[in-house]
Formats: C-alpha cells, sequence, structure tokens
C-alpha cells in the first residue's frame, strides 16, 4: 500500500525490501513482543520528528503516514503503511531520535508499538520476521541518507575545514543531513544573513527541532542531535570496549549475543581505519569487494540488534582499577563510567606528514581516508598520495575513478613490497595512476588551508612541481594509547600494548598487564594488521572475558 516519493536510486528493484508486508501469522509474532495497540483518528500525531525512543509501529488496521522534513519544515515526501507493514528504520533499534513524523492516515488507525527492546527480543527470537525488519529499516536509513531528510542542515562553504570536519563525522556515522552553500543557496544565505551576520561563526547548524549550533565540535553536535546516549553512574557493565572498529565491533558482537552488556566508546566514528577503506576485496565472503563503510556499518547494526550500546563520540582520558576489583573509565568530559572488565581496541591514529607548513592544510586540503565526500571533492583533478600498504592501494584505485590523475609516491623500490597482489595488479592497469617509487615529498605551497602545488623528489632526480589542490596520506599509524598513561598497563617499546606471554605474568594471549584488561586489533603489540585478523581477535576475547569474569564472581564468593 505504501506511495512513496523516495530515491528511486534506493527502491528502484528493492521495493518489497524496503516496504515488506507481514502475514497474518508473522503479525501474531510480531504483536507478542509489542505494546497495547494504539487507535487514533486521521491525522493524529503518533511521533514527531526528533522524539526519542519512537516506537516502530505495527499497523493493525487503517493506515500510518509517515512524513520526511528537513530542518526547515520542507516535505520531502510521504510513505504511506496499510496493514502488515510497519513503520521505522535502524534508529529505532537503539532508541535514538527519530528521523520522520508519524500521523495516523486518512481513515484513522489501529497500530501495534514495539520499542527498541521489543524489537531486539523480536530479532532474536525469530530470524525470519527479524531479517525482513532489519533489511527494511537499513534501506530506509539509505533513503533517508540520500536526501537528507531528519537530518541537521549544515550551512557553510564545502570547502572550509569545518564544514568538511562536521560533514566527515556525520557521513562516517551514517547519519542524514544537508549541507547549503550560501554563496549559491538562498536558504543558506538567508539563515546566515539572520544569524550570523558577519561569517565568523560558519558553519551554522540547524537541528531538526529548530534549534541553532554555531561551527559545534563533533560532541556538541551528536549532543544535539540525541546520538549520545544517557550513562547512568551507578550502572555497572559487563565489558567496556574502546574503540569502535573491527575489533571492537566483533566484541561487541560476540559479547551482546551471548548475553553481556557491552559499552562501546569511540573518539570520531565507526569503523576505523577499516571504515575508511573505498573498497576491501580481499575479505572472506565478499568475492566483488565491499567498501569499509558499509562493512563496519553492517556491523555496527548487528552490534545493535543484540542490545551493545554505542556511544560516540566520546574520548577516554583515563582508566582506572577500583578497589572492589571493577575498573573506572572517566571520559572527556568528565563522566565517569563502571565495568567488570576492558577491551582496548582503540586501534592506531593517522600518522602525520612531517614538513613544513603542513598543519595548515589538515582537514582541507590533506586528508587521511578516501570516501565519495573526498572523491567528489577532487573530481577530474590531479591529486598525490602516499603510502604503500593496502589502504594506499584501496584508496589509490577509488581515487582513480574519480580525479583526471594520480601521482602515488611510495618512499621504497617496490609498490608490491607491503601491498596485496591483487592491488598491485589493478593500480598497474589503470591509466591514469603513476606510481614514483624511491620518492619523497619535499614540500606544500598554498594559503589560507588551500593547496595550491605539491612537490616531491625522486632518489637521483630533480624536484617536481605539479599543481596539486589535494593531498592524501595514508603512512601508517601509531598507537591509540595516550589515555593509558598511569593505568599499569604495559606498553612496548612503540607504545603498543603487550599481552600474554609478552606481558612478563602468566596470561591468556589478549590479556594486557592487568587482570579483566584485554587488548585486540590493531592496538595490541604483535599484532596482524589485517581487518579480518581484528574480527577474529574481538570474537576470541569474548571467550577469555566469559573465564575473568566466572573466576572474578567465584572469588567475591
Amino acid at each position: 500500500m505504501a506511495s512513496v516519493d523516495s530515491p528511486a536510486s534506493t527502491l528502484e528493484g528493492r521495493y518489497r525490501q524496503v516496504f515488506p508486508v507481514l502475514t497474518p501469522a508473522q503479525m501474531e509474532i510480531v504483536r507478542r513482543f509489542a505494546g497495547a495497540p494504539r487507535r487514533e483518528g486521521a491525522g493524529a500525531l503518533l511521533y514527531g520528528l526528533g522524539e526519542r525512543n519512537a516506537p516502530s509501529l505495527l499497523v493493525l488496521s487503517g493506515s500510518l503516514q509517515i512524513r520526511r522534513l528537513d530542518a526547515l519544515g520542507h516535505d520531502l515526501g510521504t510513505t504511506e503503511h496499510g496493514v502488515g507493514e510497519f513503520s521505522g528504520e535502524i534508529g529505532q533499534l537503539s532508541g535514538r531520535p527519530a528521523l520522520a513524523e508519524c500521523r495516523a492516515g486518512p481513515g484513522g488507525c489501529e497500530a501495534a508499538p514495539i520499542d527498541a527492546e521489543g524489537l531486539r527480543r523480536l530479532m532474536v527470537a525469530s530470524a525470519e520476521i527479524g531479517e525482513l525488519l532489519m533489511r527494511a529499516f537499513i534501506l530506509r536509513r539509505v533513503a533517508l541518507l540520500e536526501t537528507g531528510a531528519g537530518g541537521p542542515i549544515l550551512v557553510g562553504q564545502d570547502v572550509t575545514p569545518d564544514t568538511i570536519r562536521l560533514r566527515t563525522f556525520l557521513s562516517r556515522n551514517g547519519y542524514p543531513h544537508v549541507v547549503l552553500d550560501p554563496v549559491n543557496d538562498a536558504d543558506g544565505a538567508d539563515l546566515i544573513a539572520r544569524f550570523a551576520g558577519d561569517g565568523t561563526e560558519l558553519p551554522l547548524v540547524l537541528l531538526p527541532d529548530g534549534r541553532l549550533l554555531r561551527n559545534p565540535s563533533e560532541a556538541e553536535l551528536a549532543g544535539g542531535l540525541g546520538m549520545l546516549p544517557d550513562l547512568s553512574a551507578d550502572r555497572l557493565f559487563d565489558l567496556l570496549i574502546v574503540g569502535a572498529g573491527p575489533a571492537g565491533l566483533a566484541a561487541a558482537v560476540y559479547a551482546a549475543s551471548e548475553g553481556l552488556s557491552a559499552l562501546v566508546l569511540d573518539r570520531r566514528s565507526i569503523g576505523g581505519q577499516a571504515g575508511a577503506s573505498a573498497r576491501i576485496e580481499n575479505y572472506l565472503g565478499f568475492p566483488t569487494g565491499i567498501s569499509g563503510m558499509a562493512l563496519m556499518g553492517r556491523a555496527y547494526n548487528q552490534a545493535q540488534k543484540f542490545g551493545a550500546q554505542m556511544v560516540i563520540p566520546a574520548e577516554v582520558d583515563a582508566l582506572k582499577t577500583l578497589e572492589d576489583g571493577t575498573f573506572q573509565l572517566t571520559l572527556s568530559d568528565g563522566e565517569h563510567v563502571r565495568t567488570r572488565s576492558v577491551v582496548i581496541a582503540g586501534g592506531a591514529r593517522y600518522r602525520r606528514l612531517a614538513i613544513e607548513n603542513f598543519d595548515s592544510f589538515e582537514c582541507t586540503s590533506a586528508h587521511y581516508w578516501v570516501s565519495p565526500l573526498e572523491g567528489n571533492l577532487c573530481a577530474e583533478q590531479e591529486v598525490v598520495l602516499i603510502g604503500a600498504g593496502n589502504s594506499a592501494g584501496q584508496a589509490t584505485v577509488y581515487l582513480a575513478s574519480k580525479a583526471a590523475k594520480v601521482w602515488l609516491l611510495v618512499r621504497g623500490s617496490d609498490l608490491g613490497a607491503r601491498m596485496s597482489r591483487y592491488l598491485v595488479d589493478r593500480i598497474t592497469g589503470l591509466g591514469n595512476v603513476e606510481v614514483l617509487t624511491r620518492t619523497s615529498l619535499t614540500g606544500l605551497e598554498g594559503s589560507n588551508g588551500a593547496l595550491a602545488a605539491v612537490r616531491w623528489r625522486q632518489a637521483g632526480g630533480d624536484e617536481t612541481r605539479r599543481p596539486i589542490r589535494h593531498l592524501f596520506l595514508f603512512i601508517g599509524a601509531d598507537p591509540n594509547t595516550d589515555w593509558l598513561a598511569g593505568s599499569g598497563i604495559a606498553l612496548d617499546a612503540r607504545g603498543f600494548v603487550l599481552t600474554g606471554k609478552d606481558t612478563g605474568r602468566a596470561s591468556g594471549p589478549l590479556e594486557s598487564s592487568v587482570r579483566g584488561i584485554f587488548a585486540i586489533g590493531d592496538v595490541r603489540s604483535g599484532s596482524i594488521k589485517r581487518v579480518a585478523a581484528s574480527v577474529g581477535e574481538g570474537a576470541q576475547v569474548v571467550a577469555a572475558i566469559h573465564a575473568f569474569l566466572a573466576e572474578a564472581a567465584t572469588v567475591r564468593q
């Protein structure tokens, strides 16, 4: 029954996946997990845009109308759900603010509300219905991302550092948004004239509830959008995972699916460095490849399906062991979180380029990852990419499909020394990629954050200067372990967390020098820097946590 004004790219050929109709038998199963039915007259509001903990609604009679709006109140289309259909998208699994408005249809409705807990229990109890719901929820979020419906409006020029910063945060966390450039958009110009006449506080961010933020931090924006759940100061989690990359998300999925209460914290976004990969082609089970963002997005949704809580962005400042044997983590905003065990999965932070005036080009012209946002910024231009690992290779292949030419600068003498053979072969076959081995960057030119030219020198050759506006860096990473100072956790000479026999005490292969604190993924000393290896460690560590928690419970008795 659904009549939809949604992006054709999402709905084409997948209409029944986006709007499945449950059979009477399936509806009876769903009703076991739902609250008391609501009966409403025509046009009655069942939940509003931005309302937290809005339920998914199963239509029992009549119809529902889902109206999509932007933060300026513009109508972006209406979907009508009939009997056997249900409202909602992926945010309903975690009680996040609703990204659309829901009203009773022209003839009124009777609908059964299913809250976040009920949805999660239903998905576990019925794999068949769970698959229908999850697929529909994800595809509906994709449609919202394509239009920006239900999300904030960013007012600022696309090329400015803070606009890019906020766009990147929202994009990498899968949150709908719209960007209005005040130079060529009347609504954007009007908002600036009304609220930021001198233009010094850009970008402006108009939230769906009408509030206005002036060049907010990522945490301020997330708080304004209701992305951050309330953390009860007296709650004790079974495990707290620091880092939402492949290792951390895998640990969250396995822990939550096995009944452990899990909280995941990440200072930036889901997916870590893997989430920034344009395409991963050697991950088991995906013969045609998958983007890092898509793979990590699926893992994120899977963790939420089983009840893992996510707090992004959230930066951990300190970790200490309490007298009762539990652990307390202090966040940068001063909040404290208690847990019975800790999983350190914070990965590594991107290594910066040690060259004069590099700082002035970060976020605007110098990038550490490649996504459609960066691809559009450098479309039909020449770009420089520095690196020789798989991430660099994946980024090169993606950029070659967008840019006029990619200059790939490699310090070593052989591109294949650290890069998988399939990527080397692919790059070799690209006509608009030129690989320069034994080459170093020698200088950057530009002003006001805008790169104008890049200089480099090949061993034994003259310096080359090219008019380049975008530079991509894949030159390795350093462990994200500064926050562990004073925790008693042993690190190796490079700052990676020591585990197992390397700690000098009898402990499991993933346990740190402190009993009950584990390290997995790229942050662990001696780890294999591969997505599959990180996922494997995420699964493995949960078994070790079960053993630790059982032992700790026995000691307390």
